[in-house]
């Protein structure tokens, strides 16, 4: 049956709806904006870290999982989105139960032992304090427009994942648009709708080279003298955020941080790390790469 309309009688239209935030995890708040999404015959979404995906179908208020979902392998920040995931992802298992609140609208999965409160639509982003912003939605091209209308002329095409400078965002006709320009040599400038738009993160941002802070940190080998990288920071506005370190021979090393948890996320080297915590920095190694982090920079002090 379609999953998306889980077909369910006593569901309102709005408890329909096949996008879902998932708002509270065996009672307390979430967090990273963990999704679901339903679709015919299957399931997709966020546990606020890593991406999921399976097959899905209901039958009798059951929601039937199988096989296994396929997750994305991203390391988590921090123990408390760490244990997150875990509870979702035991949740998401064979049989659970749904449960709908004709009051709210609001959705209840449980199962595994596991209970998750879901609220129809998805978050919605922070368009206008986005410094940046990325195409998506799209199947291939974003037209930008002269003036924030659809009437107006179409003075570009954006491909989808493209980052653009966000100048404002406004309300026009029925929809809000945001004012664009492009971050290459071109100079075009012009008008997207906000709907085909979300914020640019910062581990996008940074490894796009787009950086709200530069500097220098001491790294090396494990058996050799250190010496000063240059390295570039995006943060987010809660702190959190991305580094860019350019490591000896032209190699370039990932990181993501929150607080004084660092992972990393892409490298030139080795795929394993460790960290290590000191008195005033954090040391990161990554294959034969030692890098140390000061505490100033990861928490913006």
């Amino acid at each position: 049956m379609r999953l998306f309309a889980l077909a369910l009688a006593c569901m309102t239209a709005p408890a329909a709806a096949s996008d879902w935030t998932i708002a509270r995890v065996d009672g307390a708040a979430t967090i990273g904006a963990p999704t679901v999404t339903f679709a015919d015959g299957g399931i997709s979404g966020s546990t606020g870290c890593n991406g999921f995906t399976g097959q899905a179908d209901v039958a009798a208020g059951v929601l039937q999982l199988s096989p296994a979902l396929a997750m994305t392998r991203r390391a988590c920040l921090g123990a408390a989105l760490s244990a997150q995931e875990s509870r979702l992802t035991t949740l998401l298992q064979g049989d659970v139960q749904m449960q709908v609140d004709p009051f709210d609208d609001s959705l209840t999965l449980v199962g595994n032992g596991v209970t998750a409160r879901l609220v129809p639509g998805l978050p919605q982003p922070e368009m206008s304090s986005a410094a940046y912003v990325i195409v998506s939605g799209v199947d291939a091209t974003l037209n930008i427009r002269s003036g924030a209308t659809t009437s107006a002329g179409v003075v570009a095409h954006a491909p989808l994942g493209i980052i653009l400078r966000n100048e404002g965002c406004e309300e026009g006709g029925d929809r809000t648009w945001c004012q664009i320009s492009f971050i290459d040599a071109s100079g075009i400038e012009g008008w997207a709708a906000a709907e085909f738009l979300s914020p640019a993160s910062a581990i996008r941002r940074a490894g796009a080279e787009l950086f709200d802070q530069i500097g220098r940190v001491d790294c090396g080998t494990l058996d050799g003298p250190a010496a000063p990288c240059d390295f570039g920071l995006a943060r987010e506005n809660d702190g959190s955020g991305a580094m860019l370190i350019y490591l000896p021979d032209n190699r370039r090393l990932l990181l993501e941080f929150s607080g004084a948890s660092v992972v990393v996320s892409g490298s030139d080297g080795a795929a394993e790390f460790a960290t290590e915590m000191g008195d005033a920095d954090v040391i990161v190694t990554s294959g034969t790469d030692r890098v140390t982090l000061p505490m100033t920079v990861l928490l913006g002090e």
